[in-house]
């Protein structure tokens, strides 16, 4: 599990690998403040403008312990697909994860109202992305940690 923080993953590896996926999401919300800095340790919270100072190895490492957990259908790259997908409109992405309910797009509850299990939707987790707003959640998605490389956009027949 790389970092290029010296940070210790195995805890985030071992909720998720017991399915601990509200506890993991607790877990990975401490990591990316740890992340983020002393001053977002102090405030308890990621300010969106500190997002690119979190190493993109680490980012990486909390996703693909999300996606190892979960089959490929929870974490930041799984998100951003999709956010992309949704021509990163908000209203129709945050219903395509299942984060809005009803006919009006209500925000769900936090943490109650969330689905902590692999019957939630694809993408509906980790929601540390989105407790602060879709501004730290655009930071996220845009870090080079998420961007595509060129062989990555070649056709899966091709590589």
């Amino acid at each position: 599990m790389e970092s290029e923080a010296g940070m210790d993953y195995s805890t985030l590896k071992g909720l998720l690998a017991g399915g601990e996926f509200q506890a993991a999401d607790d877990e990975t919300r401490d990591l990316l403040i740890r992340l983020a800095g002393p001053e977002a340790v102090k405030r308890k919270w990621v300010y969106f403008t500190e997002v690119k100072f979190i190493p993109a190895a680490d980012l990486q490492t909390m996703d693909a312990l999300w996606r190892a957990a979960s089959g490929g259908k929870f974490g930041y790259s799984v998100q951003k697909e999709l956010w992309v997908q949704n021509r990163r409109y908000w209203e129709k992405f945050f219903k395509a994860i299942d984060w809005v309910q009803g006919e009006h797009n209500i925000y769900r509850k936090w943490p109650a109202g969330f689905t902590y299990s692999l019957k939630a939707a694809k993408g509906h987790l980790p929601l540390t992305n989105a407790l602060r707003g879709t501004q730290l959640f655009k930071a996220i998605m845009e870090h080079p940690a998420f961007e595509k490389s060129k062989a990555d956009a070649r056709p899966d027949w091709l590589k």
